[in-house]
């Protein structure tokens, strides 16, 4: 019984990881990437129970610039409980860039119950501050 429920949650993990490994859902009559459907599926993947996935659906966000996550990542931000998750959440909100997602990291560089993450999320504002005065 435990192999089966091993093996059927390694298959949900792998079919998770083949959408969230490709950029986005081709149109197919048309050649073009709908991103519409590849943020939702990357949104989706916030809530996945595995935190790779996680992870990897906050990065996929921020490589893209979806603002549409902007919100869900805020609440992995705020609710996460694996630490890495929250900082892929942090960083992805940085690479947005928005003025919600940039007071999101503010706060949680203050309120994280983790130092690692709350120093984290100075280093990444620091950086972006830097990264602003250089231009």
């Amino acid at each position: 019984m435990k192999t089966i429920v091993m093996v059927s949650l390694a298959i949900a993990i792998s079919a998770v990881s083949l959408f969230a490994s490709e950029p986005a859902v081709k149109d197919v009559n048309r050649g073009e990437i709908n991103w519409n459907q590849a943020e939702k599926n990357y949104i989706f993947s916030l809530l996945i129970d595995n935190a790779g996935v996680r992870q990897s659906a906050a990065g996929f966000l921020a490589q893209y610039n979806l603002k549409g996550g902007v919100e869900p990542l805020i609440r992995i931000l705020e609710n996460d409980k694996v630490e890495q998750v929250r900082m892929a959440a942090a960083l992805a909100l940085i690479t947005i860039g928005d003025s919600k997602a940039r007071k999101a990291v503010e706060d949680a560089s203050f309120y994280d119950g983790s130092e690692k993450v709350s120093k984290f999320c100075e280093s990444l504002l620091l950086a972006s501050n830097e990264k602003t005065a250089l231009k």
